[in-house]
């Protein structure tokens, strides 16, 4: 019985994973044809002329963003990158349990001689190597487009996987965010909207501890302060090294979370749904 609820969590997930990684592929090839397009010269005069709370706002010096790699590397932070992994980990995580809920399905889940941890854990995975291959179908579009495209200079496609591992762990801390709001909930779209809250007010607070000197403290209270791919890109030799600083509190966090929507998912009552 237990096999069922992973042949389910597999089968709610697999065509949001395919179109979302075919896509991600997409977009990579296609971000590196579009930076092909910008005069390497006109770039750099765009970038000198960025005001400083700009370069501040980034987090990336000047110098750096007018190598190929530094060009290229906005595609690990660019909006329509975000807005697929936002998407998957926030679809993924509000199904759990408050997708259940409202759709039926749970109320006969529980009923029948399962574990209710399985209930979590096998969304949880599917949701884990979900993100992972996305992490990867961006990287490999990105290395497809570095193969077929020509740039006004060279970048090794090995330079960004730190970056794609950023993406990952921040997907995986998100999706287990967004399960513990479900681990709660009845209603799928108040779900939604609490992580999308949550990563909205997230991104503020990030902000204004960059832009704010004496705010700084401010980045403890954001998990987005851990999610930089491209400072771990442009790191080059070291960026490996700091991949694992910034990687872990997202993991450690994304545990955390998973492990309390365990705990609170297994002494909740399901109500039948509306």
């Amino acid at each position: 019985m237990n096999q069922a609820i992973w042949r389910k969590a597999i089968r709610d997930a697999w065509v949001q994973l395919a179109v979302t990684a075919g896509l991600l592929a997409l977009f990579g090839w296609l971000f590196v044809w579009l930076m092909s397009l910008f005069d390497l010269g006109l770039w750099a005069s765009f970038v000198n002329l960025l005001p400083d709370f700009v370069n501040q706002l980034i987090g990336v010096s000047p110098a750096d963003l007018v190598t190929v790699t530094g060009r290229v590397s906005f595609l690990y932070v660019h909006v329509v990158t975000l807005l697929m992994f936002i998407s998957w980990a926030v679809g993924r995580g509000s199904d759990t349990v408050s997708g259940g809920i409202a759709s039926g399905h749970l109320e006969l889940i529980v009923t029948l001689p399962v574990w209710r941890i399985s209930v979590i854990v096998a969304p949880a995975v599917v949701a884990t190597v979900g993100s992972a291959l996305l992490a990867l179908s961006l990287w490999l579009g990105n290395w497809v487009g570095l193969a077929t495209v020509t740039l006004e200079g060279e970048a090794s496609i090995a330079a960004f996987l730190p970056g794609a591992v950023n993406l990952f762990a921040m997907a995986f801390c998100l999706a287990g965010v967004t399960t513990l709001l479900s681990s709660f909930d009845r209603d799928r779209w108040r779900t939604i909207w609490l992580a999308g809250a949550f990563f909205v007010v997230s991104s503020i607070v990030k902000l204004v501890a960059r832009l704010w000197e004496a705010g700084a403290w401010l980045r403890y209270l954001s998990f987005l302060t851990a999610f930089e791919p491209q400072q771990i890109i442009l790191l080059r030799d070291e960026a490996w090294s700091a991949s694992l600083e910034y990687n872990l509190p997202l993991l450690i966090g994304g545990v955390l979370a998973y492990a309390a929507a365990v705990v609170v998912f297994c002494r909740r009552d399901i109500p039948v749904p509306r």
